[in-house]
């Protein structure tokens, strides 16, 4: 439009120059002002950018975007540039409840980027501001779709055992929430908390307490599975003794010292002790 306008002056004043000056025929060149008119029909749209085609008399922002490129467009439209490169926040000193009434003072990294398919519902809102330039408004946002999912858990479960699942949570509210601006949250890093030197030592000593009992619940089970071990074992032992003393016969005693003995009889003996090697040899 300011080209347009621009020409227009620029052509007028330059007739009425050449005519008060007996340009005569040379009024005729005065026109070629309104090539200036030419610039303001080409744009150019750069590498991860998005185009919007903005035309005050044809109902303001256009639905349709532009992609990268070189274009050629209705002098009268106006074509905006969003970039729509992934962008890395670090939003400190975010401060949410937990289910608990604990409050905890977080830093969480968000990666976005504007929606190339939804860009013209991201215009209407934001204009042609950057991520950057709304950094404030997405942390406002973020800190709230977080209090939504932390006010369910206690304040132990925020700190710990449950903080991925309490982040992946809060990356689909949050996402679900800035897609309707036309805004893809890429990832929500949870990078640090801070839950104040009494929590923090009260949390601690709640982690050694649980660890001793697990500690010793462990032990307890480990001695009553060895103590079984040791009556499955003394059962068996007990079973194999009854079992030998069933299957050893006198024949089987006799055999079994016959073929241990070497032949020889006692050295010294007694009447009390005389070796009857008939009576072994069934005679």
């Amino acid at each position: 439009m300011f080209l347009i306008i621009l020409s227009l002056v620029l052509t007028i004043i330059t007739a009425f120059i050449i005519l008060a000056n007996d340009g005569g025929f040379k009024v005729l060149f005065s026109p070629l002002w309104l090539l200036i008119i030419l610039f303001g029909c080409f744009s150019m749209v750069p590498a991860n950018s998005v185009g919007i085609r903005y035309n005050p008399f044809n109902g303001g922002t256009q639905k349709t975007t532009v992609k990268e490129g070189f274009y050629f467009k209705n002098p009268l439209e106006k074509i905006y540039k969003l970039s729509t490169k992934v962008e890395e926040f670090k939003f400190e000193n975010i401060s949410i409840q937990t289910k608990d009434s604990q409050f905890v003072t977080t830093i969480l990294q968000v990666q976005a980027r504007i929606d190339k398919s939804s860009a013209s519902e991201y215009f209407k809102k934001y204009g042609d501001k950057s991520l950057t330039d709304i950094q404030s408004i997405l942390s406002n946002t973020i800190q709230k779709e977080f209090e939504k999912v932390t006010t369910t858990y206690n304040v132990m479960e925020v700190l710990g055992e449950k903080r991925d699942e309490i982040v992946n949570k809060t990356l689909v509210n949050v996402q679900n929430e800035l897609s309707k601006d036309g805004i893809i949250v890429e990832r929500v890093v949870l990078v640090d908390t801070d839950a104040g030197a009494e929590v923090e030592k009260a949390i601690q000593n709640e982690a050694i307490a649980k660890k001793e009992v697990e500690t010793a619940e462990y032990n307890k089970q480990k001695a009553e599975i060895e103590g079984e071990a040791k009556v499955i074992e003394a059962q068996k032992e007990k079973e194999a003794n009854e079992l030998l003393n069933k299957t050893l016969t006198e024949e089987i005693l006799l055999q079994q010292f016959i073929e241990k003995w070497n032949g020889e009889l006692p050295k010294v003996t007694s009447d009390n002790n005389i070796f009857d090697v008939t009576s072994i040899l069934g005679k």
